[in-house]
């Protein structure tokens, strides 16, 4: 059987003269089944389309991570949870209103979740795991393929070059002379990051998205920086030898060290924790 997931609107009145205020409806399915999945399989997946999402086999902790934006390498670490939650796995099979977002399915679980699930949540600041960006070398020489920039990219007139985020690009329109902006591509040439005019700050942030951890900026390094990254991403399918260091078998944390002269390093910080306070057993469907 499938349920209808309905909002609540909030409305705050202000007398004598009355003024009501309806807060926003947080998102949700228009429709969605939940059914425990039995089948002892492994393997998981989860997809969003439009008009629609699904979820087959997926470990209860797991969607709870894509919910709340918690990274699969990390999501055992950072929820603090009961331990049946790791043990079964879930189908969900939804339907989403027309128009909806991709960035709106995390939301749409939450109250899923909690629909379902009686998920009651609160997170807190403790001791974990991140990954800091440090100098490889200890003479803190720069490697060869970062160097500090001469950009003026606080001029409107600058070139820009995805400065307002992470763009893509195809190999013919790349250019080597530096520009401001990060420019990120992976095609046929393997896996490129070039920056001009960019902190560490700004590698730091870009690194958090490809090692699904969070990275931290402890190079010490401050003012900008050009620079140009080149390494094999995971699973690469492209056979061709002597490509150069962008499909050569490179992996990303060996082009940080060869390439910029920096490298990733575990540690502890104060991160964000996910608190499960309230978690049942789903009715069947």
């Amino acid at each position: 059987m499938h349920h209808s997931l309905r909002s609540l609107f909030v409305a705050v009145c202000i007398t004598p003269v009355v003024i009501c205020a309806q807060s926003s409806p947080a998102p949700t399915f228009e429709v969605a089944s939940v059914k425990q999945n039995m089948s002892d399989s492994s393997a998981s997946s989860s997809k969003g389309s439009p008009g629609s999402y699904t979820a087959i086999n997926m470990p209860l902790r797991r969607l709870i991570a894509i919910a709340f934006g918690i990274p699969p390498a990390v999501d055992r670490e950072r929820i603090i949870r009961p331990s049946w939650i790791d043990g079964v796995r879930f189908d969900v099979n939804a339907r989403t209103p027309a128009g909806t977002r991709s960035d709106q399915i995390p939301d749409m679980l939450r109250a899923l979740l909690a629909d379902r699930f009686s998920l009651v949540t609160h997170t807190e600041t403790r001791e974990g795991t991140v990954l800091a960006l440090v100098p490889a070398r200890t003479e803190g020489a720069l490697g060869p393929q970062l160097t500090v920039s001469s950009l003026d990219c606080s001029k409107p007139e600058a070139p820009l070059s995805g400065s307002a985020g992470v763009n893509t690009q195809s190999a013919a329109a790349r250019v080597e002379k530096p520009t401001c902006g990060l420019i990120s591509t992976v095609d046929d040439n393997g896996g490129a990051l070039r920056g001009g005019g960019r902190t560490m700050g700004d590698l730091a942030a870009n690194l958090t998205g490809r090692m699904n951890q969070p990275v931290r900026d402890r190079t010490g390094l401050t003012g900008s920086y050009d620079f140009v990254l080149r390494w094999t991403p995971e699973n690469f399918s492209n056979a061709a030898t002597n490509a150069g260091p962008s499909r050569d078998g490179t992996p990303i944390v060996t082009a940080l060290q060869e390439q910029l002269g920096l490298k990733l390093e575990a540690q502890r910080a104060p991160v964000e924790f996910l608190i499960i306070d309230r978690i049942e057993r789903p009715s069947p469907d």
